[in-house]
């Protein structure tokens, strides 16, 4: 089964342009033709020296089912351009060149393994050649020789006529809408080829129907994943450069918002779904709890911790759902560190794990019911969310078990900790995932290192479980998320039931408050 149409890449008005139809396109101004400076791609120089001399297949499978398909939006050749744009040295124009040229001799042989999807003529492919390739022609310029420049040229002119066949219709997900957005700014900026404002009159149909019914209510993508969300933020925020009303848009700014609610207070947003962590540019944390109800995102600020609590519906995608097998799970930040952490996204898409770990219900701050499959048709709901001065309570529900699953979560803002409360008719193991081993302490559980979390168990479990497995982990300091460890520990019940608090400590472990118990609703 196709993900996108039948192919429809015309031999002559996409895939090879003739010289002579470049020409008529451009008119006699030919190669001095008069453009508009696109958006910077906004990339860095490393690495640019390791490029030069590289000897690159690339026909070559190696890279991975999925990361073929990225090899080829040629992201990584874009250190060149960085180079070249600081330093002038004519080195990295040339190096630019001989790839780009080597790729495009090459790139009608390029075979890859999702069914139905061409590897070059796909939407995220023509989307990100197109971002990098603008970027690429401004920058380097004179420095490119004539037929790398053409070659250049008829990349972006056929990607742009095959963007406007593919997206002739609505299409939820990221990939249409980036590819619209592109194709926007391209029209915009070759502004006077005479299929331009075509482009662009397609272009702002699919963005506005994107705003109305691809971005939710409260601001958030469709999918629900923090890094998806900003990439079509990213994407729109290049379109509205060169179209201003989009950025007065109210979606657009409530898409803002969203990333904001989410924002911690070390700057970045939790790897939600199959995210990776997001560290928003020129967004500041939101104040304040609020409950992202069109998202399904139930989020408590105060004392100076983050809380972000999952009720929201499994999503699909154009070609693999970025939801998890999870509900009713949770993160927590707190002094820029994560305290209650979970597997989140994968390196790539290829990954052995990513089935059985990063989306799998064990990777998750959730209820795990040994022996039943956790179904995508969950129905998770929002019961209650309540936001005081004290106290901010979410409780809800969901149904990816045979049973239904309660939880509730409480929030004592002072002096910073939680009451975590579930009900379920089975057998069920609590998970909490942390960035350290979990060891005895007193009548519970905590972290082998601070900052961390002292858990606290109303009820004994019958058996104490632990694991560990891959995750990122946030730097503040370097503003970067590499992949480390983190660590799970398990408390199973036969009755299902369990109240636990989450005491937060630095270096020292907690006292724990008297009275705790208050906020733990017996159910």
């Amino acid at each position: 089964m196709s993900v996108e149409k039948p192919p429809h890449v015309h031999p002559t008005r996409m895939r090879h342009i003739p010289d002579a139809d470049l020409d008529a396109l451009l008119g006699t101004a030919g190669r001095a033709w008069r453009w508009r400076a696109p958006v910077p791609a906004g990339l860095p120089a490393d690495g640019a020296d390791d490029l030069i001399g590289t000897q690159v297949d690339f026909l070559d499978k190696g890279h991975g089912r999925s990361r073929l398909y990225g090899f080829h939006y040629l992201r990584w050749m874009t250190p060149l351009v960085a180079a070249y744009e600081k330093t002038g040295d004519p080195r990295y124009a040339a190096e630019w060149e001989r790839l780009f040229r080597q790729w495009y001799a090459s790139r009608d042989r390029v075979e890859g393994d999702w069914p139905g999807l061409d590897v070059v003529w796909y939407s995220l492919g023509v989307w990100a050649r197109s971002m990098h390739l603008t970027h690429a022609l401004h920058v380097l310029g004179d420095a490119l020789g004539e037929e790398c420049w053409r070659e250049m040229m008829k990349t972006l002119v056929g990607g742009a006529r095959w963007t406007a066949e593919e997206h002739d219709s609505f299409r939820h997900g990221n990939w249409q809408f980036a590819a619209v957005c592109e194709l926007l700014h391209l029209a915009r900026v070759f502004a006077d080829l005479p299929e331009s404002e075509a482009w662009a009159e397609l272009a702002l149909a699919r963005i506005d129907e994107h705003l109305d019914r691809d971005i939710r209510a409260d601001g958030g993508h469709h999918e629900r994943s923090p890094g998806y969300h900003g990439m079509c933020l990213d994407a729109l925020r290049r379109a509205a450069a060169v179209e201003p009303a989009l950025a007065a848009h109210p979606r657009h700014v409530a898409m803002r918002d969203w990333l904001a609610a989410l924002t911690t207070s070390g700057g970045w947003v939790p790897h939600l779904q199959d995210s990776g962590v997001v560290w928003p540019e020129g967004i500041d944390p939101a104040a304040g709890s609020v409950n992202l109800e069109a998202s399904g995102y139930a989020v408590f600020r105060g004392a100076g911790f983050h809380t972000v609590v999952n009720y929201g519906p499994y999503v699909g995608h154009e070609l693999e759902p970025h939801s998890h097998h999870a509900a009713l799970d949770f993160v927590i930040e707190g002094w820029g560190r994560p305290l209650a952490w979970e597997g989140g996204g994968p390196p790539s898409y290829d990954d052995p794990g990513y089935y059985d770990w990063y989306q799998a219900t064990r990777a998750h701050n959730t209820l795990l019911v040994p022996g039943q499959e956790y179904t995508e048709d969950r129905r998770a709901a929002c019961d209650l969310f309540s936001v005081t001065d004290d106290v901010d309570v979410f409780a809800g529900h969901h149904h990816g078990y045979a049973q239904r699953h309660d939880r509730r979560v409480t929030f004592v803002k002072d002096p910073g900790y939680w009451v975590v409360e579930d009900r379920i008719d089975a057998e069920a193991v609590w998970l909490l995932h942390g960035l350290s081993p979990w060891r005895p302490h007193e009548d519970g559980w905590i972290s082998a290192e601070g900052p961390g979390l002292l858990v606290v168990p109303l009820l004994p479990p019958e058996e104490v479980l632990h694991g560990n497995g891959p995750a990122r982990i946030p730097d503040p300091s370097a503003r970067s998320a590499e992949y480390g460890e983190i660590h799970s520990l398990g408390l199973r019940r036969t009755d299902g039931r369990f109240t636990v608090g989450l005491f937060p400590f630095r270096d020292q472990p907690p006292t724990i408050p008297d009275g705790w118990t208050v906020h733990a609703d017996r159910r």
